[in-house]
């Protein structure tokens, strides 16, 4: 618990008021000698001691307990006093000093600033009367929390003097031991409510004690054990005794508040919110404000997102988190991480759980601004500079949201992350290693050290504890159960045929007339979201426009927010892809039939022609510019579009082979295209059942990423670009394969085509930019060549010439220790 005075901790109070993210719970110091009916609210103590005095007048034989009963609980003396007070002496003590209160004018100011309801320990009338949360929510009643969307509420917890005196069954007064029971059973509307905020909200308690409040200890849960960050606040006037220390740190206080005094306390609050409403709210600070809701067991409401794969954040910018959403270890990894690491990178491959990963981290993360920016979203240099001015915030990124040069931007301000306790977090596509190489380049110069930023690598299945809470999950909506040994897209398809679904929805049908409706699917199958000066790029608006009329809500059309605009494209609006896996599974159904290759080819030929003829044709030696089409050339990416590699084996792979010769005249002098397309020889080889045809694919493959290494070395010799060697290494580690794979077919039975082999991947392996363990789970090492040829060679050394001797022994030695990390 951190003591500190009001002016440190000012500016955090503002930007959680104006976000909305800051309940007060008002205890009876607020209201504590108010004039009443015929009296003063008397505070919890002054109570207490009249109940006793009450009770001694009552029962004199108990005058030799005086001092004992000074010691009891308020609970206890309340139980005492409703046993042997009369009932009109109690009503009259009520009706005297809780009714018709009158506070003074600094606690109505306080009282007038938006706080989206209010909790109170208080059972008098002191805020209903004087503000404009006069819409009272009683304890022990069940709750419509639609009440809270159109009216200002105070939640009365301990229950409501007006209750008390109108009903003779009344069940609102929560002050005995007898009634805290009775309200922790009957209660949990409310106390779910409280329970809730406690989680996920940033709690003010004014005028409170702490003494004895039973539903409080009861419905908080301890800010250590909760999984999110939030902020417990405490106005006092002088610093606290170790006793209260311990007492408020059993409540989970994190902060308590210093003030000059009781007066400075509703002077400076109330500052605070006149401060908050002031600020001139852009869509960044719009963009820090997240909802969180929680889907119930049923299947249509989890349908979407489970098989559809529909985005986790909605047009509201609320999160939504599926009923069979679970909380996975490295999201707990990175939040641990954050009191040592301004940056992380997660690493995963595709439908590896990345976003929902992101998701998580941002619903628990509830004391300080969080931005979340998913595929669908982008920064302009511009937002993301004030972005970065901003302090004690965590941003949450899809790589796709950033460009390269804001991920430099990041490494080159580290100290600047720290300074300002700005929290990075960036989930990055395994198979595009843009981020993980400038970083590795970074490294290699000296500017950053290797542990300063954790990637953290999540796997695209569940593990065997994982799926134990999971699958319980999976079957409470009627979907079955996901395997161990399948990846987590092949457990949705799997579970998606099962259930006879054909990953659509019946009534949204995209359009795939002509080429130019087909191109509009695939741009966004890429992009997951089109911009409008994209769209007009492209000429494909109208397209577009129509799909999204024929398939919404999977296919959106959103308003852009002020962050995503710039000088060079100020699109006021963007199509946004929200159901990833409908998409692709349409198109993997649309490609099966053969007949339609000459469309789906026609289509990338014309996305491709229409950017090169906004961006000019790609150049052989320079590249100076980073293309556009880049991402639609890449293998993986045609690959996930299609869905194939699973069901449509030989038959998916003819497809793409045939795309990338479609594309050969537009792009053959992009060393970029050449060497996806050796990629896709590779995967070729691996579905052709002939031995002769399967080398003839690897011998295309080869041919091309040569020509694709030839290219980059001529412009690294050229330019100098250090970027440029990442590229090279990434082609001799592709070259390394093919060898590997060529050995493996032919029995290892050439020796100089096994030392050829042996020293292109020492060469690969040694690269900074390389990894054994990236090639470990390499999808295009299948049949883990690589470690074969070095085991077969390693046991028989008469199968490579001497000079590779020294070569076999160092990447044995790496493959041996990467598998005992």
């Amino acid at each position: 618990m951190k003591i500190i005075p009001f002016s440190e901790i000012k500016n955090e109070l503002i930007s959680n008021m104006q976000r909305g993210l800051l309940i007060p719970i008002i205890g009876s110091g607020f209201t504590r000698n108010c004039s009443s009916f015929r009296g003063k609210v008397p505070s919890g103590n002054d109570y207490r001691r009249y109940m006793i005095g009450r009770i001694l007048e009552a029962e004199p034989s108990l005058s030799v307990e005086k001092e004992r009963l000074e010691k009891e609980t308020f609970s206890n003396i309340s139980s005492m006093y409703h046993k042997v007070v009369p009932n009109e002496a109690q009503e009259q003590y009520l009706r005297n000093n809780f009714t018709r209160v009158a506070i003074e004018d600094k606690k109505k100011d306080l009282l007038s600033l938006p706080w989206p309801y209010i909790y109170t320990l208080n059972i008098d009338d002191g805020i209903e009367k004087n503000s404009d949360y006069c819409r009272v929510i009683y304890a022990n009643r069940q709750v419509n929390d639609r009440i809270f969307d159109s009216e200002k509420c105070v939640i009365k917890l301990h229950g409501d003097v007006y209750d008390m005196l109108s009903y003779t069954d009344s069940h609102s007064e929560v002050f005995t031991q007898e009634q805290y029971i009775t309200s922790l059973k009957k209660n949990d509307t409310l106390l779910s409510k409280l329970k809730h905020d406690s989680i996920f909200q940033n709690l003010l308690f004014l005028g409170c004690g702490l003494d004895d409040e039973i539903d409080l200890l009861y419905s908080f849960v301890p800010t250590e054990t909760q999984g999110n960050q939030t902020a417990r606040y405490i106005c006092v006037t002088q610093k606290p005794s170790f006793f209260d220390e311990l007492k408020y740190e059993k409540y989970g206080i994190t902060h308590c508040i210093v003030f000059d005094s009781y007066d400075s306390i509703y002077d400076e609050l109330y500052s605070v919110g006149i401060e908050a409403q002031k600020i001139d709210v852009d869509d960044l600070a719009h963009y820090r404000k997240f909802g969180v809701r929680k889907l119930l067991s049923d299947y249509e409401s989890n349908k979407p997102f489970l098989l559809f794969g529909k985005s986790l954040i909605g047009k509201d910018h609320t999160i939504t988190l599926p009923y069979y959403f679970i909380t996975r270890k490295e999201s707990t990894t990175i939040i641990n991480n954050f009191t040592t690491h301004s940056l992380q990178l997660l690493i995963g491959s595709r439908c590896s759980g990345k976003s929902y990963i992101l998701a998580d981290i941002a619903s628990k993360i509830r004391d300080r601004d969080v931005f979340y920016f998913e595929t669908k979203d982008r920064l302009s240099d511009q937002a993301f500079d004030q972005l970065l001015c901003r302090e004690n915030c965590v941003i949450l990124a899809d790589n796709a949201a950033l460009s390269n040069d804001q991920f430099e931007m990041l490494l080159d301000k580290l100290s600047t992350l720290e300074e300002r306790k700005i929290i990075v977090v960036i989930a990055a596509n395994k198979s595009n290693r843009d981020f993980s190489s400038i970083l590795k380049l970074y490294e290699l110069q000296g500017r950053i050290s290797s542990e300063k930023i954790p990637q953290i690598s999540i796997a695209n299945t569940f593990s065997s504890e994982e799926l134990a809470q999971l699958n319980p999950l999976l079957t409470a909506i009627d979907v079955g159960i996901f395997s161990r040994h399948k990846t987590i897209l092949d457990n949705i398809i799997d579970v998606s045929n099962k259930l006879a679904e054909k990953n659509r929805y019946d009534k949204a049908t995209p359009k795939c007339r002509n080429v130019r409706e087909l191109a509009s699917l695939i741009v966004l199958g890429i992009e997951r979201k089109v911009y409008s000066s994209l769209a007009t790029k492209l000429d494909l608006h109208q397209e577009l426009l129509n799909q999204q009329k024929a398939t919404e809500p999977l296919i959106d059309c959103e308003a852009t927010w002020s962050f995503e605009k710039s000088g060079g494209d100020n699109s006021p609006v963007k199509y946004v892809l929200n159901a990833e896996y409908w998409l692709c599974g349409y198109l993997e159904a649309f490609a099966r039939n053969e007949d339609s290759y000459g469309q789906i080819i026609n289509a990338y030929k014309y996305i491709i022609s229409q950017i090169i003829a906004h961006e000019g044709k790609p150049d052989l030696l320079y590249g100076n510019r980073v293309t556009s089409y880049k991402d639609y050339i890449f293998f993986d990416n045609i690959n996930r579009l299609f869905s194939f590699n699973r069901a449509s084996g030989k038959k998916g792979l003819a497809l793409i082979r045939v795309i990338y010769e479609g594309l050969n005249n537009l792009l053959s002098v992009d060393p970029n295209y050449m060497h996806q397309r050796a990629k896709c020889y590779i995967k070729s080889s691996y579905y052709e059942t002939d031995t002769n045809g399967k080398l003839d694919y690897l011998d295309k493959a080869y041919r091309d990423a040569n020509v694709a290494l030839q290219v980059f070395t001529q412009r690294y010799d050229e330019r100098g670009n250090e970027k440029l060697v990442i590229s090279m290494d990434h082609i001799v580690y592709t070259q390394a394969l093919i060898l590997c794979h060529k050995c493996f077919i032919n029995d290892y039975s050439d020796i100089s085509a096994n030392t050829f082999a042996i020293h292109t991947l020492y060469t690969a392996l040694n690269s900074p930019y390389n990894t054994y363990s990236f090639a470990k789970t390499d999808s295009f090492n299948y049949q883990s060549v690589v470690e074969k040829i070095v085991y077969a060679t390693i046991a028989n050394k008469g199968l490579v010439h001497p000079e590779a001797y020294g070569w076999l022994q160092d990447l044995f030695r790496l493959i041996s220790e990467t598998e005992y990390e």
